[in-house]
């Protein structure tokens, strides 16, 4: 397989094989996860395929690529796509920006997140935005958080990134400097692939999975006491009332016995037969 670019209309191709190599009307690239079909341009010499000039662009800033034959999957490198593409006219080679991949764990202002990588946490500051933190009061007098810092966390916040960085690595405070782009899709087909899952699972192996996790019981079957009648009503042989309260602190059940001060104007949520139906129910004795 080689990489080139048309000298009249610029186009970049792909060719596959040369002279009496097989010839496929269409192979498919996926790059990153998103699949498109290439169709063949020209044969004699090779089957060559021009690329659309969007999708070069996609493999350009692809971590990635692979081309999919009928006998065959070519890995095509980013360093690879660049050499053959990004060069500029004289020749001279262009090495591809680093490229990192992760997920954002904390947003730390409207220009700065903190990143989880493979293999470590980074502090990213965003390359070429400046955002000027205007704090507004909460009602409490704390200071709340930036405008910049709460449109950066709807943009990136618990997101899977990817991080291009430039000639410098670093600013002078440590922290990464990097074009940040949020990931639309992960790569599940590749996942699958690697994981032999779906299409790409080995027959001779079972199909459900070695270990499940248990399935959580529902709370109707463990759960002591009954539904109330009503709001106000418990059936005659579960006369406790139990309801959740705020004034408890963290607001825990609380259960109502029948000669209580408040048990005619508590609303009921739970009914027990038993005091201890509803304290191992996880409710607690009302004050009066």
């Amino acid at each position: 397989m080689a990489l080139g670019t048309d000298a009249r209309s610029g186009n970049r191709y792909i060719r596959i094989g040369g002279s009496g190599a097989p010839v496929y009307p269409t192979v498919d690239l996926a790059c990153d996860g998103r699949r498109f079909t290439l169709v063949l341009t020209r044969s004699e010499d090779g089957a060559v395929y021009e690329i659309a000039r969007p999708n070069v662009e996609l493999m350009l800033n692809a971590i990635e690529c692979r081309l999919f034959l009928p006998d065959q999957e070519i890995v095509v490198s980013r360093q690879r796509l660049w050499a053959a593409w990004a060069s500029p006219a004289h020749g001279a080679a262009v090495a591809a920006p680093q490229m990192l991949v992760g997920q954002v764990v904390d947003v730390l202002d409207g220009t700065t997140i903190l990143v989880n990588t493979s293999a470590r946490s980074e502090t990213v500051r965003y390359i070429g935005i400046n955002a000027q933190e205007t704090n507004r009061k909460q009602p409490s007098g704390e200071p709340g958080p930036g405008e910049a810092a709460q449109a950066n966390r709807q943009l990136v916040a618990r997101q899977q990134v990817r991080m291009e960085l430039d000639t410098q690595e670093r600013d002078r405070d440590g922290r990464l400097l990097a074009y940040v782009y949020v990931l639309d899709r992960i790569t599940l087909e590749q996942e699958a692939r690697d994981n032999r899952r779906g299409l790409w699972a080995d027959p001779s192996e079972p199909t459900t999975p070695t270990t499940l996790e248990p399935a959580p019981q529902r709370i109707a079957e463990t759960r002591r006491g009954v539904v109330p009648e009503s709001a106000w009503a418990c059936p005659v042989q579960q006369p406790i009332k139990a309801q959740q309260t705020s004034y408890t602190g963290g607001g825990r059940c609380v259960y109502h016995v029948p000669d209580g001060e408040l048990y005619s104007t508590s609303k009921a949520e739970r009914c027990y037969a038993t005091v201890e139906d509803a304290r191992q129910d996880g409710c607690v004795a009302a004050r009066r």
